[in-house]
């Protein structure tokens, strides 16, 4: 796609080798230019809305915008200088890595992106597409800070909403341990004191042989303890990184670490439902966000839990199966429960949709998922039929330059729980 900022032959007349326009037709397009460009300052100036032109090199060669507020710096200083002279050379990088990519390909490019401007952190997004006849793009940039803080309060709310539906299971989890573990310190505080005795008993009462037996029993229960406190403290970790929100830039993820923190926190869930069958193969590192890319998974899993009625656990298994497909990685979760017919499968994106009884969910888990995962240059989708179950399928693209195991097929070791 192309735009023309100019007509055709207005490009040709200043470019240095082109033919000079005749006087009668200078004349007459010279007002209407300066007539169309008022009403596009005129129009850009009722919104929010600025409009960048920008060369090869990474010039601003036009700057249409109500005010000086939402740029990095007052249009006067940024024209004529590049975008490594405004922005700095890490911001410049994927501006120009897009500008060349346009240029190249002619294709319009429609990304997000954030400044720390002095009114605070701000965020845009852009679409970019070259001019006609000329080495330079134009992006048309909306502030979209207000929805961008709308959408963190969702996914926020969301997350919490998932903890909720969690938070049985999660204190099952940590009273097993915690019980074993007040048990152990009673023997270990007993242990204590036996030892305490012998040791002034008569030696006749104390032998070596009892002191080892006392003090090897108080280290097994000590290690026993150790392990438990390292269960509750790995589950307590988990709900942390879940919970506190992360809004850090997107940096390489290990998928299959993600994967197995989420399986962590819901085994409780899945309990008397199904069984669990992984089949997590190595994957190379995604582009993305740990924390959110956690919370669809939570999502997609806590769904096909639920879609399971409790009480036939035999009858019934939860599949997560991670592999490499081209250059993509995949996550497939799969579940053996009720299914859904087509005319929900067209709305389970939509939000507030929901599946699931009156106050025992709030819609917004899958749109937000669906969200989340196409942020990240992804793709989420559904296939599923009644009494045949649903399967989940989460596409990732995997960076250029990523670095890991490539299997060539989606086999690899399954195990069940």
């Amino acid at each position: 796609m192309e735009v023309d900022v100019l007509e055709t032959h207005m490009d040709e007349a200043k470019s240095p080798g082109g033919p000079p326009l005749p006087p009668h037709i200078s004349e007459s397009l010279g007002p209407e230019l300066e007539a169309a460009e008022a009403r596009l300052r005129f129009v850009v100036g009722l919104t929010d809305s600025i409009i960048f032109e920008i060369d090869a090199e990474g010039r601003y060669v036009a700057i249409v915008a109500r005010s000086d507020e939402l740029l990095a710096v007052p249009r006067e200083k940024a024209l004529g200088r590049t975008l490594h002279e405004v922005l700095g050379p890490q911001a410049a990088k994927p501006f120009m890595e897009r500008i060349l990519r346009v240029l190249q390909t002619g294709k319009t490019e429609r990304f997000e992106y954030s400044l720390q401007l002095p009114a605070g952190l701000c965020w845009f997004s852009a679409d970019m597409v070259r001019v006609a006849h000329r080495q330079t793009v134009v992006v048309l940039v909306r502030d979209i800070t207000q929805r961008k803080l709308l959408e963190q309060r969702l996914i926020q709310a969301d997350r919490l909403a998932a903890m909720g539906t969690l938070a049985a299971g999660v204190a099952h989890e940590v009273n097993n341990p915690l019980s074993y573990i007040c048990s152990n310190l009673n023997f270990i505080s007993e242990g204590v004191e036996a030892l305490r005795y012998l040791l002034k008993a008569p030696p006749d009462e104390a032998t070596p042989a009892h002191l080892l037996a006392t003090l090897d029993e108080c280290l097994e229960a000590l290690a026993e303890s150790q392990q438990g406190a390292r269960r509750i403290l790995h589950l307590a970790g988990n709900l942390k990184t879940f919970a506190r929100g992360n809004d850090e830039p997107q940096e390489l993820v290990d998928v299959q670490r993600s994967l197995k923190a989420t399986l962590a926190l819901c085994q409780q869930e899945l309990r008397g439902r199904a069984r669990l069958v992984q089949q997590l193969g190595a994957v190379p590192p995604v582009m993305g966000n740990a924390t959110l890319l956690e919370q669809v998974f939570l999502n997609l899993l806590l769904n096909a839990f639920q879609a399971i009625p409790e009480g036939a656990p035999g009858q019934h298994e939860v599949g997560v199966r991670l592999f490499v497909e081209q250059d993509h990685v995949v996550v497939e979760i799969r579940d053996t429960g009720a299914g859904m017919p087509e005319a929900m499968i067209q709305r389970i994106f939509d939000p507030f949709f929901s599946t699931k009884p009156v106050g025992a969910g709030t819609g917004l888990g899958l749109s937000i998922s669906h969200g989340i995962i196409t942020r990240m240059g992804g793709d989420i989708s559904v296939e599923s039929a009644l009494g045949r179950g649903t399967c989940f399928r989460v596409r990732l693209p995997t960076p250029p330059d990523a670095t890991g195991s490539r299997p060539s097929s989606p086999s690899g070791q399954a195990h069940s729980t």
